[in-house]
């Protein structure tokens, strides 16, 4: 499933210049300002959004409805982004011979198309609580297109959901209102995948034992970040990559002969037995054995 999401800003305007062509400038994104409720949770994108992935030589399209062929493109020069202090500009030089710019310059004239977007990935985020409500603010994003859209994009998303998931590192309670949607997102994300890489309950149990044991300081000093990072994952049921998976299960039978009697003794919990909860447990292990085969076949 894509991890791409898009928003819309309601701020478009159009010009026909003395020598026939047709400028749209407007702002695909607005700094510091508070969107409508996402399904449980507001966004604000913070200055500097932008600026890493403009500064790298994105390669923008300029899009109606994200999708179809470019109307302009940042590579050829007839779309340019600037971030200022208000947000995200754009300005784009359309064909005026262009059948589809012929088709959307009325419409915007008209104001039947008033709303430009930006589509996107996540690559640094923040989440706060004040008081009932869930606040995400974008810091880093990369950009890959912009566009006129038809109806707005403000409306949660799979990766916002994920990444609100892993900041609480936990499974949502019943009673969240993320709960529901995030359940209804992760069974469409099987249905459309045909193999669910979303751990177990029995995982998310074991994961939460590792991280309580490694927090008390029974890891050892090899334990590395990044298997931290996964077991908070696995302990919140989030979908792993299918790389992850197969990985998982190289790795439990690499390690099955390091059981020993009295690894898991309450109070002498070995660094081996640690990384095994922490990788999900027994039912981890048994887990990815099976998924990893599934992948492994699904891929012939």
């Amino acid at each position: 499933m894509s991890d791409r999401e898009y928003r819309t800003c309601a701020e478009i305007e159009l010009r026909s210049e003395p020598d026939g062509k047709v400028t749209l400038r407007g702002y695909a994104a607005v700094f510091n300002s508070l969107s409508q409720d996402l399904g449980g949770f507001v966004e604000i994108i913070r200055p500097g959004a932008f600026t890493r992935s403009l500064a790298s030589g994105a390669d923008v399209r300029f899009l109606v409805n994200h999708d179809g062929t470019p109307l302009a493109r940042t590579k050829s020069g007839t779309l340019r982004l600037a971030e200022d202090q208000r947000g995200l500009k754009m300005e784009a030089d359309l064909d005026p011979t262009d059948p589809d710019v012929q088709a959307l310059v009325p419409k915007i004239r008209r104001g039947d198309m008033d709303q430009m977007s930006f589509g996107f990935t996540t690559k640094s985020d923040i989440w706060r609580q004040e008081g009932d409500r869930q606040i995400r603010e974008l810091h880093n994003v990369d950009l890959f297109d912009v566009s006129a859209v038809t109806y707005p994009a403000y409306q949660a998303t799979e990766m916002a959901l994920r990444s609100l998931a892993k900041a609480k590192a936990a499974a949502m309670a019943a009673g969240d209102p993320l709960a529901a949607h995030f359940a209804r997102l992760t069974l469409a994300e099987e249905r459309a995948n045909g193999i669910s890489t979303r751990p177990s309950a029995g995982m998310a149990s074991a994961a939460r034992d590792g991280l309580r044991l490694h927090e008390a300081g029974r890891s050892g000093d090899g334990l590395k970040p990044e298997t931290v990072a996964r077991a908070r994952k696995i302990s919140s049921r989030q979908s792993l990559t299918e790389d992850h998976v197969i990985e998982m299960a190289a790795w439990f039978k690499r390690h099955a002969v390091d059981r020993k009697a009295g690894w898991d003794k309450s109070g002498e919990e070995t660094p081996g037995f640690t990384a095994w909860q922490l990788w999900g447990g027994d039912a981890g292990a048994s887990w990815s054995a099976s998924k990893a085969d599934q992948i492994k076949a699904a891929k012939k």
